[in-house]
Parts: structure tokens; C-alpha cells; sequence
């Protein structure tokens, strides 16, 4: 979903548009057990300001997941709102430039060696976006934000037991009986033969 920065008009612009299943099962499969059941449109506003875009983003998505202890399907909506700011990135230095040390010769090889080169960045490019100006693709940015909505494990419930770990039994369900009985460690049988003395 491609968005033209030369439609984003000096009020701005707002856009109710479907995002395509795709880009959510994508950002769902890198998350984990998700499965998508559906999703309302992206509701999103752009607005221009200062040779930036600021965007802010909603949508909500409804997923199915195994339960961590038991492996019921949960149903669970999730609700993914954001804001970014979209700078433009900048232009590549020409290669004629990066080339221009190496003119010089051994004085310039030198020169290279004794100072070494420094990193820098503009603080105010540290919490941006980077787009290429002309066009912001919607879809990574979607799959982005869905993918940080997940939850990191889903329950069906707080007080879920579980299976049971003898015979796979649901113990939400019923009480499979093997709780009170359940076999010892075999690494702690030898454990057993040990006579403590009084």
C-alpha cells in the first residue's frame, strides 16, 4: 500500500483503507502460533511538517493461538496503534568522492591512517523513519506494528492446568488421577537405596 507525498495536501491527509491479509499473516508467522481470523481497515493520517511526514496508524486485528499450557485455541483481539515520524533519507555519497583519498596516493593512504574516521549521526534522525521521499510504503510499517502488538505467550486462562504430562489429559476438563500417583524421577531411583543413620 503505497501512499504519494504529493498527495498529502498542507491540511494533510487521512486514509481508511483493508490491509492485505498477506502483510498480516506475514508479521503473524514471524510471531509465532498466530493465525489470522480478520482485521478492520488501516485508519491513517499523514501530515507534512518541517520536510517531514508524521504518520499515525490503528487498526485492530483479531488472531487465534494455542494456549501455552494446554493447547486450547484462544481468540484474542489486538489492538495496534502508532506514531512515527518519516524523514527523507539522505542521498549516497558519490563514488567520484569515496574515490578522492585514493588519488593522492601514498601521502593520502597516510593521511587516512593516522586519523581514523569518526561516526556521527543527526540526533534528530535517531527515533525517525526513513523513506525515499517521493512514496511511504504502508505494508512493512503494518507488519512492523503487528508483529510488536503480540502478546509473547497466550493462556486461556490464569488458572490454566494444563496437560497432564503421563497422558496428554486436558486437566481443565477432568482430573486424570495421575497428579496424586505420578512416577518417580528414574535419575533419583538410586536415591532410594540410600540409609540414613540415627
Amino acid at each position: 500500500m503505497l501512499v504519494k507525498i504529493e498527495e498529502i495536501q498542507e491540511k494533510g491527509l487521512t486514509l481508511n483503507a483493508p490491509v492485505e491479509p498477506k502483510v498480516l499473516e506475514a508479521a503473524l508467522l514471524d510471531g509465532g502460533d498466530f493465525t489470522l481470523r480478520r482485521s478492520t481497515p488501516l485508519a491513517a493520517s499523514f501530515v507534512k511538517v518541517s520536510g517531514q511526514v508524521h504518520l499515525k496508524g490503528s487498526l485492530t486485528v483479531d488472531v487465534a493461538a494455542p494456549c501455552r499450557r494446554c493447547l486450547t485455541e484462544v481468540h484474542q483481539t489486538i489492538s495496534v496503534q502508532f506514531a512515527l515520524r518519516m524523514v527523507q533519507e539522505r542521498p549516497k555519497e558519490d563514488d567520484e568522492d569515496e574515490a578522492e583519498p585514493a588519488k593522492k596516493g601514498r601521502a593520502g593512504r597516510k593521511e587516512r591512517r593516522e586519523e581514523p574516521e569518526e561516526a556521527s549521526f543527526e540526533l534528530d534522525e535517531v527515533d525517525a523513519e526513513p523513506f525515499d521521499g517521493k512514496t511511504i510504503d504502508l505494508d512493512p510499517i503494518v507488519r512492523e506494528q503487528v508483529l510488536l502488538a503480540l502478546p509473547v505467550s497466550v493462556l486461556c486462562k490464569e488458572e490454566c492446568k494444563g496437560l497432564c504430562a503421563t497422558c496428554g489429559q486436558d486437566l481443565n476438563v477432568s482430573d486424570c488421577g495421575h497428579g496424586a500417583t505420578k512416577p518417580p524421577d528414574p535419575r533419583l531411583a538410586k536415591l532410594k537405596d540410600i540409609k540414613l543413620k540415627n
